[in-house]
């Protein structure tokens, strides 16, 4: 028989750690000119240094968890209207774009996924594009060498895409299509095959955010700013 105790305190456990996770993001989300220290954790969490400690090793250890976490949610909300999709070209530019506009709609978040364990083999991001190019190739669309290295470039890719998108660009619908168009040509599609998942992905984004497919927008979706909407509707 499973011990009560055992279980009450792990239940204690996890609604302390993310308790603390979720102080780490409420601060990194609102941080100003400094950068959060460990001091503004625990002031927002109510918790001692202690008990923090008790739970992560440093902040990098929060932050590392928060990517993971963003990321895998943020894979699981595309999937109805990416996971529908057979072709593999098909998938990842569709994919590849999801990730580049949530980062232009939503600077909080893309704040979480610039770092390398956003994007780790044990992440749904790395496992959706590794089968995608792993079918792509022996579908004949896609032309590589070394699957973890195209996967590790791709990834790469959209980190930086991110980090720029959330910085700020000039024309961030003209990045985001220049960024799939590389991206396809980086897996040996040609300049044409490159276009086609440039429209195909822009006018799937557009029929999703217009609500024209079946499934529903998540919420960062529909807290658009009428230049974004009017950018997203000209794309």
């Amino acid at each position: 028989m499973r011990d009560h105790r055992v279980e009450v305190a792990e239940k204690k456990r996890l609604l302390m750690r993310a308790r603390l996770v979720d102080a780490a993001m409420r601060v990194f989300a609102d941080q100003t000119a400094r950068p959060p220290i460990i001091d503004d954790v625990i002031r927002e969490a109510k918790v001692s240094r202690g008990t923090f400690y008790n739970y992560f090793d440093s902040l990098d250890d929060v932050l590392s968890l928060i990517g993971q976490d963003v990321s895998n949610q943020m894979t699981t909300e595309i999937l109805p209207v990416y996971d529908v999709l057979v072709e593999p070209w098909q998938r990842f530019s569709v994919g590849f774009r999801f990730f580049l506009t949530r980062a232009m709609l939503d600077r909080k978040w893309a704040g979480f996924v610039t770092g390398t364990n956003a994007w780790a083999k044990d992440t749904l991001v790395n496992q959706y594009m590794s089968a995608d190019l792993k079918n792509g190739k022996a579908a004949g669309q896609f032309t590589f060498a070394d699957l973890q290295a195209a996967t590790d470039f791709l990834k790469g890719a959209s980190a930086h895409g991110i980090l720029a998108l959330r910085q700020g660009v000039e024309d961030p619908i003209s990045y985001i299509d220049a960024s799939v168009h590389m991206a396809m040509v980086s897996l040996g599609c040609n300049h044409e095959f490159a276009n086609n998942g440039v429209q195909f992905s822009s006018d799937r984004l557009k029929a999703w955010m217009r609500g024209e497919l079946s499934a529903g927008r998540p919420q960062w979706a529909r807290n658009t700013t009428p230049k974004e909407a009017r950018l997203l509707a000209n794309s």
